[in-house]
């Protein structure tokens, strides 16, 4: 039998060790990089910038989301017109869902319970219900829709599209389209910050970010950036607005309250993705040809390491959790 005066230190001793796995895990979170030509995903564990595993997924996968758990990720391959759903805890893949004729965008709520997919083709956002691996609505959209994202209480959802040169917004209960704003030529990467009331999106032809009022999609300003922005992360509490420039290989750092480019940083050849750290003070840039992710402080406004990933780095979406 044990001795009764043990039991208290014991849990005292179990009680800590749990905390500090938590600390632990909350304090590594992972970025998941999309490798289009090895139909691959890279992992990150972005305490060290070291790569810790690599899965295999569907066929030339490119749009990736995070749930705000970190427990689901979802990955859109193009190639084989399915989904592939991987464990956030164990890093394993679990599930894969068939869904439309060109998945791209994709997001995930915080609870990791339901996915949303841009169909690039056929003009809708499919619905995924997580845990039963199923397509449960699809909702019509404008053309060539290609990236989301999902508000934190998972009751909104905003949708750049491409060709009709508009943001979507999707009430998320109701799954229909309740706002329609138009942006500049070409949106594709959007950011949503929800402390400012504000919604950015990238403009790959006009090469600008739109400005838009979140609830209204009412314009606010437009910021002129690089050749072919493509996507965007908020840093330092949305204070700056980072866009990733494919055909400079740069991005722009953009002050948020000024709406002026303040910086432009050079990072990998042709970057695509684009995630922050959870801390705010450190972005994550995924480069399609150099097959590498760049780091960047944001404090210091400059590069701290490129981190060598698979063949086509694309990672188009929130690959960090938020």
């Amino acid at each position: 039998m044990m001795n009764s005066s043990l039991l208290p230190k014991l849990l005292r001793v179990a009680a800590s060790a749990a905390l500090f796995f938590c600390i632990q895990a909350s304090a590594k979170p992972f970025a998941f990089i999309t490798n289009q030509g090895a139909d691959s995903l890279t992992v990150i564990d972005t305490e060290d910038n070291s790569v810790i595993k690599t899965l295999k997924v569907g066929s030339k996968p490119s749009g990736v989301a995070v749930s705000g758990n970190g427990h689901i990720i979802l990955v859109t391959n193009p190639g084989s017109k399915d989904i592939t759903i991987v464990d956030g805890d164990k890093l394993e893949v679990v599930g894969v869902v068939t869904v439309g004729e060109g998945p791209l965008g994709v997001a995930v709520d915080s609870s990791g319970k339901r996915g949303y997919v841009a169909d690039w083709y056929q003009h809708y956002v499919s619905v995924i219900d997580i845990p039963n691996r199923k397509v449960i609505a699809r909702i019509p959209v404008g053309k060539s829709p290609s990236g989301l994202v999902v508000s934190k209480d998972g009751r909104k959802l905003y949708v750049a599209n491409r060709d009709s040169n508009s943001i979507s917004l999707i009430d998320a209960t109701k799954l229909k389209v309740v706002a329609t704003g138009k942006v500049g030529e070409h949106p594709f990467g959007i950011a949503l910050d929800e402390k400012y009331g504000r919604l950015y999106a990238a403009n790959v032809l006009s090469n600008d970010v739109s400005v838009l009022d979140a609830r209204s999609l009412k314009p606010i300003g437009t910021v002129s950036v690089g050749e072919r922005p493509y996507a965007i992360a908020l840093a330092l509490g949305g204070k700056r607005v980072i866009v990733t420039n494919q055909y400079d290989d740069t991005v722009s750092v953009i002050d948020a309250d000024r709406l002026k480019v303040i910086e432009t940083l050079e990072v990998g050849e042709y970057p695509e993705g684009i995630a922050a750290h959870p801390n705010g003070h450190k972005i994550y840039v995924a480069n399609w040809f150099s097959n590498s992710v760049s780091v960047l402080d944001m404090d210091e406004l400059k590069s701290m390491i490129s981190i060598p990933t698979g063949d086509g780095s694309r990672a188009f979406g929130q690959f960090i959790a938020p």
